[in-house]
């Protein structure tokens, strides 16, 4: 038998023209041979790693290309190809392909992440909005306004900013801002200007709006949504104000200022109280902007009475409980807020609300706590009533007698607890002296006994107590008498007192007050101390502060008598000759727990009209529409 001839393995690859490795799995980097393979990939690297990118505003975007790395065991390659890229933050920009392709309007920081089957890579990237415009509500501001700039320094042209305070705090959406500036000797051409790590947005103007000795300025939208945008959440920023004459002689430049912004809106409804002209109910829906301003909700023509405030609401705002004719008298409005009607017939009629003054809802809008002190009152306990009827259901027996009635009574979140006040000095329920603090708790057999949170202090009142959204704390009013030794005189009873100050206390006996000074603190513009703080009330959420930790922000709104900057505060009444504007405050919950003043500089809310004095504004989840 003829025997076959062996060809070697290597003739034979060669004659058919196949490689010998091509199978072998054992390439330079230790992976197939084929370059989209990516059998055997360890990890992933990301470049350029933590960029930064600067974005013209309204006018061009920037683009960024990126280059994702694998490692093998015995080597690396690129593999962008093979990488799906995205962004943490979307509103800043997205991805085609391997490239970054911003956004126009808005800078910030956010995660660029490269993913390959389950393996990931991350990186910073940071977009700085860059803009310099023109004041549109200043006329002839030079086209080259910049350049005037360029003059020595001069301290005797340095122009002053006076509002907003130094550290303020503000949501995203609180539109409708105002920059008030003094504006030095001899300054027409200003330059003001917002920057950080991420902004560098400067506005050319002139004196816009002139008041009282100064200027005020109001970004508009566009400018607004470069600063608030870009900061949600992030550094604060520095703002800076230069003056200058037309020549650009000398630059004077004023002392600068701090100013922040949280990471999400404010959002709910909220109803205040208007008392100068005619008295309403004024309403407010921040997560709508469709209206610049508050619009009336409703007014004494419901019940034909010349009074209508000093109102409750419900938390998901579908119910008003309302004083409707003022002290001593305690009849009350219950109102279906949707249908703009009357729940229960209004007067004295057997079907009408029980007597109250100072209400608070149940969060579940089920029933209110009331108190009554005045003409007639029989019952000076803490009071519940139905929340559908008016008619009480229950007194709670120890929290008020004749001589110490109960008064000012809030609701905890969690409906177990009620804050109220105990007058040390009775007088009515809108005007008592050497009030305190106390709180009753929902037990297994009923309200407990109540407990102190803050006790009485001869020529000291405390009243208001509201309790933070997330039911930690209580938030208060303390008021000094100016006659020493007195505990019960018109500026220290309760009703628009000028020392009134707010205090923060955790919601159990024997804890220490803290002092929310950076909210009590007066403005630039401010001549007293006496400021009149009062009416504390709380939007209903528990906010982030920032876009990189845990850390929760809360925001209260209370009245005050200081100026608005260069605005002087409204005409007041007999109590307080200045009338009262509502103002808003960020507040750090977590401070209070460490015993620290936890509040920040307060600032106006835009959407009232400062013409009049505005109180009591009552937040809810949301506005309820209107049925017509």
């Amino acid at each position: 038998m003829r025997r076959m001839r062996l060809i070697p393995i290597t003739l034979l690859a060669a004659l058919l023209g196949v490689s010998l490795y091509a199978c072998s799995g054992d390439d330079s980097d230790g992976t197939d041979t084929d370059p989209n393979s990516i059998d055997g990939l360890k990890s992933l690297s990301i470049e350029p790693a933590d960029a930064v990118l600067e974005v013209q505003a309204g006018k061009t975007p920037s683009e960024l290309v990126y280059k994702v790395i694998g490692t093998f065991e015995k080597g690396q390659r690129d593999i962008t190809g093979k990488a799906t890229l995205s962004v943490d933050n979307p509103f800043l920009g997205g991805f085609q392909a391997a490239t970054f392709h911003s956004v126009l309007n808005q800078g910030g920081t956010t995660t660029v992440t490269a993913k390959v089957d389950a393996l990931s890579v991350s990186t910073g990237l940071s977009i700085k909005v860059r803009a310099a415009v023109k004041d549109p509500a200043s006329n002839n501001v030079p086209d080259d306004a910049a350049a005037r700039f360029n003059g020595p320094a001069s301290d005797s042209r340095k122009p002053d900013l006076v509002y907003p305070n130094d550290g303020v705090m503000m949501p995203p959406n609180m539109r409708g801002q105002e920059v008030h500036f003094l504006p030095g000797t001899g300054n027409t051409l200003f330059e003001l200007s917002f920057r950080n790590s991420v902004t560098d947005v400067t506005v050319y103007l002139r004196c816009p709006n002139p008041l009282n000795g100064g200027c005020i300025y109001q970004p508009e939208r566009t400018t607004w949504a470069w600063l608030a945008e870009t900061n949600r959440g992030g550094e604060p920023l520095t703002i800076t104000l230069r003056g200058t004459d037309d020549t650009g002689s000398a630059v004077g430049t004023a002392d600068t200022l701090k100013l922040s912004f949280s990471a999400e809106d404010l959002t709910g409804g909220l109803y205040y109280w208007t008392t100068s002209g005619a008295t309403a109910i004024m309403r407010y829906d921040f997560t709508s902007w469709t209206r610049a301003t508050s619009e009336k909700y409703v007014g004494p023509e419901l019940v034909g009475t010349n009074c209508i405030g000093c109102h409750a609401l419900s938390r998901d705002g579908k119910k008003i409980v309302a004083e409707a004719n003022g002290q001593n008298d305690g009849r009350l409005v219950l109102l279906d807020v949707g249908r703009k009607e009357l729940m229960a017939p209004f007067g004295t009629s057997s079907s009408s609300p029980d007597k109250s003054i100072f209400e608070a809802w149940d969060p579940d809008g089920s029933q209110y706590a009331g108190v009554y002190a005045d003409s007639g009152a029989t019952d000076f306990n803490l009071m519940l009533f139905d929340g559908t009827t008016g008619k009480k259901k229950a007194s709670l027996t120890g929290t008020g007698s004749s001589t110490s009635p109960a008064n000012h009574p809030d609701f905890a979140p969690d409906s177990k607890r009620i804050a109220y006040v105990r007058m040390g000095v009775k007088g009515t329920n809108q005007r008592f002296g050497k009030g305190s603090i106390q709180m009753t708790t929902l037990g297994q057999s009923g309200w407990e006994a109540p407990v102190t949170l803050v006790p009485p202090q001869d020529g000291r009142n405390r009243y208001y107590p509201a309790f933070s959204p997330d039911g930690s704390f209580v938030v208060y009013d303390e008021s000094t008498c100016p006659t020493s030794g007195s505990s019960f005189e018109k500026n220290c009873n309760a009703d628009s007192d000028p020392s009134a100050k707010l205090f923060a206390v955790k919601a159990e006996a024997g804890a220490t007050p803290i002092d929310m000074a950076r909210a009590n603190a007066r403005g630039k513009r401010d001549s007293t101390s006496q400021l009149t703080n009062s009416f504390p009330k709380w939007a209903p959420f528990v906010y982030k502060r920032d876009k990189t930790s845990s850390a929760r922000l809360l925001w209260f709104t209370f009245s005050s008598t200081r100026q608005f900057g260069l605005r002087n505060p409204p005409g007041g009444g007999d109590e307080n000759p200045r009338g009262t504007l509502l103002w808003l405050s960020a507040v750090d919950p977590d401070a209070v727990a460490r015993g620290e003043d936890p509040s920040y500089p307060a600032f106006v809310l835009p959407i009232q009209d400062i013409s009049t004095s505005n109180h009591i504004a009552q937040w809810t989840t949301e506005v309820v529409p209107v049925i017509n």
